[in-house]
């Protein structure tokens, strides 16, 4: 495997957030050997004026952090677009290269891409954007920029511990108490399929009481998790569920899952289909269809179970020639020159 950048190069990392939301670029930083990552965040009360106060701190943290760091290569999140904007500025004064980190919210919510011109100044002064989906490729590279599509970063776990269940087939439902998650579809489902278990994860506080107080015998609710727990879950489990009603947004829970050799029931979304071609379930978010969907990965499970690593052997493969291009790309910004040609060409799977 090809070494991230010489050794020589510095890279760092920046999150502005706790580090249950930066998940992907958790495990991004870990694949690239980068050991500089750096959460940013401050616990005030959501709202204009704490928002204020919020990213002013985070502002001056990071620029705190980056003078420290000094690194010649940083990555940096997005969203919020505030933090793509203070690396950019520092970049501007230390002659520091950078890479956003696009999570698809990054490009969901109008409000992280405006104003416009500002968008089109960081996209088109990164090296590059990685992004989860053509879509969104399309759209930083009509503002001028540079993409890199990313679906997934396939990845090992240190620690995995070990979930007590109690059923005979058992469903770990990843679920953040989100607006596009279908968790009311989910629980009719369970409902009629009362020799499953399904263990929904997500902090409680967050949950509608109602929601909660119907859910029958067959569903548990794990309340917060900590990694090792959370990790032990998806172990454990037969299956791992993730859902979401919205279009063009990957499931970490599913890459999870897939990393972790399980088979997988998700929605029944384009980019959804593509990626996780085999050892899955793709369902509409009906409880009627996901409730077939259990049902046919319980029926041919073991089809599903060799399935499964078959699709982790390829997208490991994929993984690496990304993360090759990825590299590349670095190292000819890091020379003074550019390589989007060759760049396109991995996009559109063509790297040799």
């Amino acid at each position: 495997m090809k070494p991230f950048l010489n050794s020589s190069v510095k890279a760092a990392f920046i999150v502005w957030g706790p580090p249950s939301h930066g998940p992907r670029s958790k495990v991004l930083a870990r694949e690239l050997g980068i050991s500089a990552l750096h959460y940013v965040y401050s616990n005030t009360r959501r709202g204009l004026v704490s928002a204020l106060y919020r990213y002013s701190a985070q502002a001056v943290e990071t620029f705190r952090i980056l003078r420290r760091e000094r690194a010649q290569v940083v990555f940096v999140q997005s969203p919020p677009s505030f933090a793509v904007l203070c690396v950019f500025a520092y970049a501007r004064t230390s002659r520091t290269h950078f890479v956003v980190d696009a999570h698809s919210a990054a490009f969901q919510y109008w409000f992280w891409m405006w104003p416009r011109w500002l968008f089109r100044l960081l996209v088109r002064n990164a090296v590059t954007t990685i992004v989860t989906n053509p879509r969104f490729e399309m759209i930083v590279r009509e503002a001028g920029g540079d993409a890199l599509v990313v679906r997934d970063i396939p990845t090992s776990f240190e620690r995995v511990g070990e979930y007590a269940l109690t059923g005979d087939f058992n469903i770990a439902v990843v679920n953040t108490f989100a607006p596009d998650e279908p968790l009311t579809e989910i629980l009719g489902a369970a409902a009629e399929l009362s020799d499953v278990h399904f263990y929904v994860t997500g902090k409680l506080a967050n949950a509608p009481p109602s929601l909660v107080e119907r859910a029958l015998a067959n569903v548990h609710f794990t309340d917060f998790l900590s990694d090792v727990e959370y990790y032990g879950l998806l172990a454990s489990a037969d299956a791992v569920m993730c859902l979401t009603t919205r279009d063009n947004t990957m499931q970490r829970g599913a890459c999870e899952a897939l990393s972790l050799g399980k088979p997988i029931i998700t929605s029944n979304w384009g980019l959804l289909r593509d990626y996780f071609r085999q050892g899955t379930v793709h369902v509409e978010n009906t409880a009627n269809d996901i409730r077939r969907g259990v049902i046919a990965l319980r029926s041919d499970y073991p089809r599903y179970e060799t399935e499964i690593l078959a699709l982790q052997d390829a997208q490991q493969n994929e993984w690496q020639e990304k993360r090759e291009c990825l590299i590349t790309r670095i190292e000819a910004s890091l020379n003074g020159s550019t390589l989007r040609e060759p760049l396109a060409r991995a996009n559109a799977g063509e790297v040799s």
